[in-house]
């Protein structure tokens, strides 16, 4: 019998951010084309989780890691590694760099376990992938397809399968009723905006610019705003709702107030996406809702949004990128070199229908 056959129950350890989650999903896949015959088992925390659900044949399972509640301190650890050898996995392939990753992998007996060779977690490793400088030069999307190819199956970008997250009927009728609370109709004409980033303000596009947009947007294309974001995003969302009510914009704005799978069902709707380089900005590039990208401090080369209906702005400068939370110079000239008028071009050329190909990185 075959390795491949052999194998039946893989555990995979998944990013903790959101944006790195939805990116390492090709990585799932191709897994799943290695060994079409085992059972795909998701170990991740809470913010993550959801992404998973609804995700067979490719995820069979998913089990939450809690290292704030029930797998905190030593003792959680261990009742962790308890759960974990009652399931019998036969392979554990971590995307997931930390050594706690390695080091609960091997606690809980599993005979392999894959990763890269980082964090002094080698030893632990039954096949430890060398990490190589020309993989981080790459998109992010290859980093995890790595792992797969030293498995014994390599993907070109051409062989890719696009990430794809989706929702199921509890979540329609949850995001239904969200709609309708705030007067938004199942035909209604939306166009929403993340105009958060929680790593830092060197990431968000001004507010002032968002509010510029979707103003022509709703004035010529009779489009209704919604504001998407997280708990640390609500300032910046707020500031986008002042400036829109001032500016006489009927809009809503949902910052904080859905989960992630209501998100994902409102957002899959939106004729048009708005958003800087965020977790939001994968995921719905994702569920294939028309997105545009800005990106100004990271390098969408490397964390672009993978999706069929992408179009990505960026402007090199030579302080750029500089991946910092805050401008180093406190200039943001990377901010000022996208104008709304640029954002404005890449949303009607996507309204208007026109085939926007993946975009890993093209400069606007």
């Amino acid at each position: 019998m075959s390795d491949k056959e052999n194998i039946k129950r893989i555990l995979v350890r998944v990013p903790n951010w959101i944006g790195d989650a939805v990116i390492s999903m090709p990585g799932l896949h191709a897994l799943k084309r290695l060994y079409p015959g085992a059972e795909i088992t998701v170990l991740a925390k809470a913010r993550t989780l959801p992404l998973y659900l609804g995700k067979e044949p490719v995820v069979k399972d998913v089990i939450e890691y809690d290292p704030e509640g029930r797998h905190s301190g030593l003792a959680g650890k261990f009742r962790l590694v308890a759960e974990l050898k009652t399931r019998r996995f036969q392979m554990a392939v971590l995307f997931q760099n930390a050594f706690e990753a390695a080091l609960i992998a091997f606690m809980a007996g599993i005979p392999r376990r894959v990763g890269y060779a980082r964090d002094l977690r080698t030893p632990l490793l039954t096949g430890p992938v060398k990490f190589e400088d020309t993989i981080a030069k790459k998109h992010q999307v290859f980093y995890y397809l790595n792992i797969i190819k030293e498995l014994g199956l390599g993907v070109s970008l051409e062989e890719m399968e696009l990430p794809i997250v989706s929702t199921g009927k509890e979540d329609s009728e949850r995001a239904g009723a969200i709609m309708e609370e705030y007067g938004l109709g199942a035909d209604s004409a939306m166009v929403g905006v993340a105009p958060g980033a929680s790593f830092g303000p060197a990431k968000r596009w001004p507010v002032e610019g968002y509010c510029e947009v979707i103003e022509r947007l709703c004035g010529e294309r009779g489009m209704t705003p919604v504001i998407f974001g997280g708990a640390d995003d609500i300032e910046v969302s707020t500031a986008l709702s002042q400036r829109l009510s001032k500016a006489g914009v009927d809009h809503v704005n949902l910052a904080a107030k859905t989960s992630l799978r209501e998100f994902m069902a409102i957002a899959g709707k939106a004729r048009l996406f708005l958003t800087n380089d965020s977790g939001p900005m994968h995921v719905v590039a994702a569920l294939g809702a028309p997105t545009v990208a800005v990106f100004v401090s990271t390098s969408p080369a490397l964390t672009g949004p993978i999706g069929r209906s992408v179009k990505v702005l960026y402007k090199k400068l030579e302080c750029g990128p500089c991946f910092k939370r805050e401008c180093p110079h406190e200039h943001y000239n990377c901010m000022k070199t996208i104008t709304p008028e640029d954002i404005y071009n890449a949303s009607t050329s996507l309204l208007g229908g026109c085939g926007i190909e993946a975009n890993s990185g093209s400069e606007a």
